[in-house]
C-alpha cells in the first residue's frame, strides 16, 4: 500500500553553509486498510514523512510507493491528479482546508468540481458526505465562522469527499478539547472500519497508542520503533513502583538499529557499545564497556510540574485589562450567540488559563481582546485605553508595543526566516526597550538555533509554535495573548513552553493569558476561566490537588517511553 525504502530529505540552506537533514534513510510500511500512527518530537520528521506520501516533497533518495506506483518519479500533473483522486489531507490547522468566506457546503463542493463532476453530482456527493460526518447543520454557515472543533469536522469531510483510498492526517486532535478529540478520533475509526480507508495519524497524543494497530516512531529522521497493540504496556497503579520496562526498537534497511535514548542514558554509553552473547542461555547482554559500573536503576521520569508563585497584589492595584458586558454574535446565515455577558479583569503578574469546550468562544474572545475583531457590544480596557472601532491607530500601536497576540495560525511572515521576522517586528519598540530573555537563550532552549536561518515557511507547526512564542518573549509584551501554546508539541516542549511563561510572568509582572485545552499544562497556582455556554463560568486558582488529577488522568491511557 505505503512502502518508503531508505528516503532522505535534505534541505540546501547556503545562508548557513550547510543543509537541514529532514529524513535520514527512513523507512515505511504500511498495509492497505491500516489505521495507523506516527510519533516522535517536534522536529523528528514526522510532517516531511506525510509531504512525502503525499507527493508534495519529492525525496533526496530513496524510493516512495503508494498504492503501487513510484510516485517520486511522476510528474508534477501526474502527482496533482494522484492527489486529488487518491489521497486525502487533513491539515493539523484546519482552516487551511477551508475557504473563509464560502459556505461550508461550497467548500465541500470545491474538489468535487476539480475531478470533474457536474454540478448535480457534487450536489449530491456533498450531502451523503454531511450526513455522514453528521454536519448538515453546518451547510450554509461561512466557514470563518466556526468553531476549532467544527472547522476540524468540516476539513475531513473535505478530505473524504472524493472518496480516497487513504487519508493523512496531520495532529487532527491537537487543538480539540475533550468531547471533539473523541468525535474525530470515533470518525476516523469509522472511517477505516466501514469504508477501509488507509488511515495515517501523525500526532503526539499518547491515545493514539491504544486505538491503532500501529504505532512508527520517528527520531532524527529515521524510523526508530513500530510498536503493536501487544507492545504496548499499561501505565503502572498509583503508587505502585514500576519494576520492569520494555523498549521496542526497528532495524531499518541500512541494519541500523535504533537506541533508546533511556537506554543509552541508563548505561552512559558515549561512543563504544559491547554485546555479549551467551551461547548456553542463548541470551545476548549489552553492556558499557567503559564505566559498567554506571549501570542503575532510574525512576521513569514522568511529567513535571514547573513551580510558579504568583505575586500577591494590593488591593487597590489597577487591571491592566478588562472586560465588562462583552457580547458577541454572528449574523450570518442567522443571528448566533457567541460570548454574552463576559466580566473579568488580568492584574500585572498573573498566568491565567482560558479553558472551556470548543465552540465556547474562547478564541473569539483573544481576537476581541487583541482589537482583531470590533464588531462587539460591552468593554474593553487595556493598559488605560478602550478598545472601540473608532480607534484602530490606538490598537495598532498596543499591538506593537504592549500586546502580543500568538495565534493559533501562526503570526510569522513565512517567506522571512526567524531572525529576520524579530528583526523586523523589533522595529517598533522603544530605544530603551531591553529583553528579559537573550536572543541566544532561547534559540538554544527552544531547539530552533539550527533552523534560525530557515524559512518559516519550511518549519514544522510544532517549529512554528515555538518560534512565534519566542518573538513575543523577545518583544517582552505587558500582555501576551496565547491560543494553544502547547498544542502539536512533544511532551517535552510544552514543559519547556509553560516554565518560560510562568518564569516570564513571574520576573517581569507582565501577564499571560492562554486558551488552551491541554489542561495537563495548566499549573499549580495559576488562575483559570471556564467558558462554557457562553458565558463565564468559573474563576479560580489552581490547586495542587486539581492538577495532580488531570495529571492522573493523563497518564492513565497507554503510553510508550519515547
Amino acid at each position: 500500500m505505503i512502502n518508503l525504502e531508505a528516503v532522505t530529505k535534505i534541505y540546501p540552506n547556503p545562508e548557513l553553509g550547510r543543509s537541514i537533514v529532514a529524513l535520514s534513510g527512513c523507512d515505511l510500511d504500511v498495509k492497505s486498510g491500516s489505521f495507523v500512527s506516527i510519533i516522535g518530537p517536534s522536529g523528528a520528521g514526522k510532517s516531511t514523512l506525510m509531504r512525502m506520501i503525499s507527493g508534495l516533497e519529492q525525496p533526496t533518495s530513496g524510493k516512495v510507493n503508494v498504492l503501487s506506483q513510484d510516485i517520486d518519479l511522476m510528474s508534477k500533473k501526474e502527482l496533482y491528479n494522484f492527489r486529488l483522486q487518491k489521497i486525502g489531507f487533513l491539515n493539523q490547522i484546519p482552516h487551511y482546508n477551508l475557504f473563509p468566506d464560502l459556505t461550508v457546503e461550497r467548500n465541500l463542493m470545491v474538489p468535487t468540481r476539480l475531478i470533474g463532476r457536474s454540478l448535480e453530482e457534487s450536489k449530491k456527493q456533498v450531502d451523503e458526505i454531511l450526513e455522514k460526518m453528521e454536519i448538515k447543520h453546518l451547510s450554509l454557515r461561512r466557514a470563518k465562522q466556526l468553531s476549532m472543533g467544527e472547522s476540524m469536522r468540516v476539513s475531513l469531510a473535505i478530505s473524504l469527499v472524493n472518496s480516497p483510498p487513504i487519508l493523512l492526517a496531520d495532529e487532527p486532535t491537537g487543538q480539540l478539547d475533550k468531547k471533539n478529540s473523541k468525535i474525530i478520533l470515533d470518525l476516523l475509526k469509522k472511517i477505516n472500519q466501514e469504508e477501509k480507508t488507509t488511515v495515517i495519524v501523525v500526532s503526539h497524543d499518547p491515545i493514539y497508542f491504544s486505538v491503532v494497530s500501529e504505532s512508527f516512531l520517528i527520531f532524527n529522521g529515521r524510523l526508530g520503533a513500530i510498536y503493536a497493540q501487544e507492545d504496548l504496556p499499561e501505565v503502572s497503579e498509583k503508587d505502585k513502583p514500576l519494576t520492569s520496562e520494555m523498549f521496542v526498537s526497528h532495524i531499518d534497511s541500512f541494519s541500523y538499529l535504533f537506541l533508546p535514548n533511556q537506554i543509552k542514558d541508563l548505561l552512559s554509553l558515549k561512543k563504544k557499545v559491547k554485546f555479549i552473547v551467551d551461547h548456553t542461555t542463548k541470551k545476548i547482554y549489552l553492556e558499557n564497556p567503559e564505566s559498567p559500573e554506571s549501570f542503575e536503576v532510574k525512576e521513569i521520569s514522568q511529567i513535571e510540574i514547573p513551580k510558579y508563585q504568583p505575586r500577591k497584589r494590593n488591593k487597590s492595584e489597577i487591571s491592566i485589562l478588562e472586560c465588562k458586558d462583552l457580547t458577541k454574535f454572528y449574523y450570518s446565515p442567522s443571528k448566533e450567540l457567541i460570548l454574552q455577558n463576559i466580566d473579568f479583569q488580568l492584574y500585572p503578574g498573573e498566568l491565567v488559563f482560558l479553558i472551556g469546550p470548543s465552540g465556547t468562544g474562547k478564541t473569539t474572545l483573544l481576537n476581541l481582546i487583541s482589537g482583531i475583531d470590533l464588531d462587539f457590544t460591552g468593554y474593553i480596557n487595556i493598559l488605560g485605553e478602550e478598545i472601540r472601532p473608532s480607534n484602530l491607530s490606538l490598537i495598532e500601536k498596543l499591538r506593537s508595543q504592549s500586546v502580543y497576540y500568538s495565534s493559533q495560525y501562526i503570526n510569522l511572515y513565512p517567506s522571512m526566516n526567524l531572525i529576520e521576522n524579530i528583526n523586523y517586528f523589533s522595529t517598533n519598540k522603544k530605544e530603551e526597550h531591553q529583553n528579559f530573555y537573550s536572543l541566544n537563550y532561547l534559540l538554544q532552549y527552544l531547539s530552533l538555533d539550527d533552523i534560525k536561518n530557515q524559512l518559516v515557511e519550511n518549519y514544522s507547526q510544532g517549529e512554528k509554535k515555538r518560534a512565534s512564542i519566542l518573538l513575543g518573549l523577545l518583544l517582552s509584551p505587558k500582555i501576551m495573548l496565547i491560543d494553544e501554546p502547547t498544542a502539536n508539541l512533544d511532551e517535552l516542549n510544552k514543559r519547556k513552553i509553560i516554565n518560560l511563561l510562568a518564569e516570564y510572568v513571574m520576573s517581569t509582572n507582565a501577564s499571560v493569558l492562554a486558551v488552551t485545552h491541554d489542561l495537563v499544562s495548566i499549573i499549580p497556582n495559576s488562575r483559570i476561566i471556564e467558558i462554557e455556554n457562553n458565558r463565564i463560568t468559573k474563576d479560580l486558582i489552581a490547586t495542587h490537588k486539581y492538577c495532580a488529577k488531570l495529571k492522573e488522568q493523563y497518564l492513565s491511557k497507554k503510553i510508550v517511553n519515547i
